[in-house]
């Protein structure tokens, strides 16, 4: 009986529960129907209108194409073909949907780099807007912005606040003038820097500490100072990714943190799974903009995006500031030029496939439709396919299809025609004798090509190669003219190729340094004595002794006829003869009793000399790429050699001589072979009356940048000689030893540096 009573009642609940759980489960859908691009000069705007708002819950850059934005449109019924890119302006190189296994679709829009992205909601319309921030711009460009720029002073960063308002931080930067930021982010630990070129710090460096929403400290300081630019720092050191805006305007830079967490500072480079989410009724949601900015260059891998909802923000502007991307005439001439292709590229739209054992006739006619062809097959055209293909262009996954099956194909106009492949073998070696013999029998063409910077010669070599059988060329040397004859084809080839090779050759002046110096110390010291003591009754000095009655001492046994150094004394010479090796100042001193029995003679020499001296020589030169050229200046000396009673004459050089051979590099720098020679003739030293020569040379290759001055090569000598002439014993007795001994010291120093610049002449 209880059992029969509470029937009903269980029946009733789960009826109510099935009702409740097709009423959760039941979502209405939205009618995308329109697509538009609106190129900007500082953003592209992908528009997409809808009949209810669109609740797009992810975004992120697909890690297999780095640069194509993937937008996930969950409740989407269809979604139109977007319109055709026929002049691509802005990032957008192609826009695609493709349609996912659980229903819901998903747009792929290809940009042209990886730029910040903004979306913003309104009620029936989503707009995708793709920034041009200059984080994405290189060194090259900055530069031409600065150059650009009206006023040519630094910006001048003059103050810094911080203030909280409605659930955001907001730091200000006060800047006076024209700056350029340049976002980027880091991480480990993780930090957003903005870099602001042209700008100087007029403060000392800032280290404020914030610790509020994720913000740990910011930090300003001058990051260098004309190297080659003058770059201000802010660093803001988060505690983890946070949602942040940036604004710029003529006061300065205007960066807020939002106390809710949004998207990441670094959006993620991995695809992202969907995760069905219950929505929340959107019928008139307010704007909202996501805002993703640019990852790093150069970091490792930035943490996964999240798919939270932001709070309302600012948008992210940049200041108008124009600047064309054009490349330097260095860079273009180095440029790789595409005279004639033949590799195949595919263009076609991305596609996905997927079949089994299906007829090759149907999955043709599927590829045909897709791309808007027309389709023709061969009678002998079977074949079945069985392929899993996700996001390949439909033409290569046709080229695909058709290569397993041994198939070929050829598209006229919009019709597609499919056949064996021996049967278009068969046909284009049918339709190359017959544009053989075409060729063989078509008008000559005859043209003449005056050069102006190349010669003839040089240009039929080159050509040869390019001509068909009945092409001929002929060279005037007199007005440096090409004759060509060859048919229509094969003269436009060639007229393309001479346009390639006859183009101006740079120029460059290569100038040279060659310093010597040399420096020189001497001083000579030395002195020369002797004596003489007579005891003899001649003088009335003899000994009381018997023997020896007289004695006769004499330390001056030099005879004054030759003495070889020094100078001579009275007595004809003296005992102890150590003058100076070269001398300028001599004193002579000469002593004797009343009869000039005892005699003692002293004579002092002393020489000290000093000098310097340096020698430039720069020889410079003038020469076109890869041209050698040769400067010499100095003399030649005769040489002659006698060999079989013939006299042979043969000049050597003594001479500067400098030979360099430039190359250009297509950075701007210089690549030189140099040969540098500063020879002179030593007339002081001769041998059979020919001088020795004297060689200073140099040989290298060196880079150097343009206008750039680099030492290819120095030599350091330094000589320092001492040398002491003295009586062996005596010198050592102390204070008298100085009379038995002589000084000499030499001191030379001399150095050689060989200094390049080379300059291309514009």
């Amino acid at each position: 009986m209880k059992k029969k009573k509470y029937l009903p009642l269980l029946s009733l609940l789960c009826v109510m529960a099935l009702l409740y759980g097709s009423n959760t489960n039941l979502e209405p859908t939205i009618q995308l129907t329109n697509i538009d691009i609106l190129p900007a000069t500082t953003s592209t705007k992908v528009i997409l209108t809808t009949n209810s708002p669109l609740p797009i819950n992810q975004t992120f850059f697909d890690e297999r194409l780095p640069s194509t934005l993937v937008v996930n449109l969950p409740r989407v019924k269809n979604v139109p073909a977007p319109p055709p890119l026929k002049n691509r302006k802005g990032v957008i190189k192609n826009i695609s949907w493709k349609k996912e296994s659980n229903g819901e679709f998903r747009l792929f829009i290809d940009l042209t780099q990886k730029v910040p992205y903004t979306i913003i909601k309104e009620k029936d319309k989503t707009i995708i807007e793709l920034l041009n921030l200059n984080a994405q711009l290189n060194l090259e460009e900055i530069q031409k912005k600065i150059t650009l720029q009206e006023n040519q002073n630094l910006a001048s960063f003059q103050n810094l606040s911080i203030q909280e308002e409605s659930e955001r931080l907001v730091i200000r930067a006060s800047i006076s003038g024209q700056t350029l930021p340049y976002v980027f982010a880091l991480d480990k630990p993780l930090r957003l820097v903005v870099d602001l070129y042209n700008t100087y710090l007029t403060h000392p460096p800032l280290n404020i500490a914030v610790n509020k929403y994720g913000l740990k400290k910011i930090r300003a300081a001058q990051f260098q100072v004309n190297n080659p630019y003058t770059i201000s720092r802010l660093v803001f050191d988060l505690e983890s990714p946070r949602f942040y805006t940036l604004d710029t305007d003529e006061n300065g830079l205007t960066i807020a943190f939002y106390k809710s967490q949004a998207l990441p500072l670094v959006p993620s480079l991995q695809k992202q799974p969907l995760k069905k989410k219950a929505t929340k009724n959107l019928s008139s949601p307010p704007p909202q903009k996501i805002i993703a900015p640019p990852s790093p260059p150069k970091t490792s891998p930035p943490p996964k995006a999240t798919s939270t909802s932001p709070e309302p923000t600012k948008k992210v502007t940049t200041s108008p500031r124009k600047s064309p991307v054009t490349s330097s005439p260095q860079e273009s001439q180095f440029r790789p030029k595409t005279i004639a292709q033949t590799q195949k590229k595919y263009s076609g739209e991305i596609i996905s496939l997927k079949f089994k054992d299906a007829d090759l006739r149907d999955v043709v006619l599927y590829l045909a439709d897709f791309a808007g062809l027309n389709v023709v097959f061969d009678p002998g055209v079977r074949g079945s396919v069985t392929v899993d293909l996700e996001d390949v262009p439909w033409d290569q996954a046709l080229d695909l299809i058709l290569k397993i099956n041994k198939m070929g194909k050829i598209i006229e106009g919009n019709v597609l025609r499919i056949a064996p492949i021996d049967v278009l073998t068969e046909e284009q070696k049918q339709a190359q004798k017959l544009a053989e013999s075409k060729e063989l029998a078509g008008p000559l063409i005859v043209k003449t090509f005056t050069l102006s910077y190349s010669k003839a010669a040089d240009v039929q070599s080159l050509l040869s190669t390019k001509l068909s059988e009945r092409g001929e060329i002929i060279i005037d040397n007199r007005t440096n003219t090409l004759i060509v004859t060859d048919v229509k084809d094969r003269m436009d080839l060639i007229e393309k190729l001479i346009s390639v090779f006859d183009t101006p050759t740079p120029q460059v002046a290569i100038e040279a340094r060659i310093v010597e110096a040399t420096s020189t110390f001497i001083r000579n010291l030395g002195i020369q004595w002797g004596w003489r003591g007579i005891s003899d009754p001649f003088y009335g000095n003899q000994t009381s002794l018997q023997f020896p009655n007289k004695v006769l001492l004499d330390g001056a046994m030099i005879p004054q006829g030759i003495v070889t150094k020094g100078i001579g004394g009275p007595l004809g010479g003296y005992a102890i003869n150590l003058p100076a090796p070269a001398f300028s100042t001599a004193i002579g001193l000469s002593l004797g009793n009343v009869l000039d029995t005892f005699r003692l003679d002293m004579a002092l020499s002393a020489l000290e000399t000093s000098g310097s001296g340096r020698i430039i020589s720069t020889p410079t030169v003038t020469t076109q790429n890869n041209q050698e050229a040769e400067i010499i200046q100095g003399r030649q000396i005769p040489v002659q050699t006698v060999a079989n009673f013939t006299v042979t004459t043969r000049y050597v050089n003594a001479a500067l001589e400098l030979k360099a051979t430039p190359q250009i590099t297509a950075e701007g720098t210089i690549i030189m072979y140099i040969e540098i020679q500063n020879n002179a003739a030593d007339f002081a030293n001769l041998v059979n009356g020919i001088p020795p020569i004297i060689t200073q040379s140099a040989k290298t290759t060196v880079m150097v940048p343009d206008g750039g001055t680099a030492v290819i090569g120095g030599i350091y000598r330094t000589e320092d000689s001492i040398t002491r002439e003295r009586v062996p014993f005596f010198h050592k007795i102390p204070i008298l030893g100085n009379l038995f001994r002589s000084f000499a010291r030499t001191k030379q120093n001399r150095e050689l540096l060989i200094f390049i610049t080379p300059r291309i002449i514009k």
